[in-house]
């Protein structure tokens, strides 16, 4: 996972490097067929938005920030849809380089394989369980019964601030920012859909309320691309002969601004 972090930043970095040097240039002939040639750089007048104005985004959950992926049966259609407002509060005269910062709200749902489900223990620490054990509980529901989509959904406020570098190009800006994100969670709850109806498995987990992400981007015109890093654990899932599981959330998302 270190590697691919490493990778990824370089070719963004490598890409914004090579759009840098698009150049306008402009030939003058006077009256006596001299010719001067004049050559700009283009700045946008401003920093664009690092952040998208509205989001869609890929969600997974991992051991550790930079661990291996996390032996938890999540689906690939986990997901998070969210919206950014954010500003500049510094920038530089040709606003080539600034930092901004904004903030966002999120609503995140990490689904489980259909005949899975995320409980608590007497302690309220997280695991999870097939459905056909949770239902065989008296008072949990038919033990015939699977489910047919299990998740876990929470909100999120967050407040990030990044650097960004800018250029021009043909007049549509271009822009790479990295940076940190302070998120505060809230309204955490495990959901399955069994027996026709949706079910509360449980709404009080233990969980961190408060963490802190790593952020990356790459937007171009109106469209940004973004990837985010938990720095912190988000909760602790436990792994019945094994060693716990240290729960960090990552994701990959895809946007737009509006001016």
């Amino acid at each position: 996972m270190k590697k691919f972090t490493i990778l990824a930043a370089f070719v963004l970095f490598a890409t914004a490097a090579v759009f840098a040097q698009t150049e306008k240039t402009t030939i003058i002939i006077n009256e006596n067929g001299e010719k001067t040639t004049i050559v700009e750089r283009w700045f946008r007048s401003r920093l664009s938005d690092p952040l998208p104005s509205l989001y869609y985004a890929y969600l997974d959950m991992r051991d550790g920030s930079f661990g291996p992926e996390a032996s938890v049966p999540i689906r690939s259609s986990s997901f998070e849809w969210g919206m950014y407002s954010t500003s500049e509060i510094y920038s530089t005269r040709n606003s080539r380089f600034g930092v901004s910062s904004g903030i966002g709200i999120s609503n995140s749902y990490n689904f489980f394989t259909h005949d899975r489900v995320l409980r608590v223990d007497e302690d309220h620490n997280a695991f999870i369980q097939p459905l056909v054990q949770y239902s065989s509980e008296p008072g949990n529901g038919p033990e015939t019964r699977f489910a047919h989509k299990s998740f876990l959904r929470y909100w999120s406020l967050r407040i990030p601030l990044m650097l960004q570098l800018q250029w021009d190009v043909n007049g549509s800006p271009l822009a790479l920012a990295a940076g940190a994100e302070v998120e505060w969670r809230f309204g955490v709850r495990s959901f399955a859909h069994y027996g026709g109806s949706k079910h509360t498995i449980t709404n009080s987990l233990e969980y961190n309320p408060l963490g802190v992400n790593a952020l990356f981007s790459l937007s171009f015109d109106d469209a940004v691309i973004f990837f985010r890093m938990g720095l912190g654990e988000m909760f602790t899932l436990k792994n019945p002969g094994k060693d716990d599981m240290h729960i960090h959330q990552m994701a990959i998302g895809f946007g737009f601004n509006f001016d």
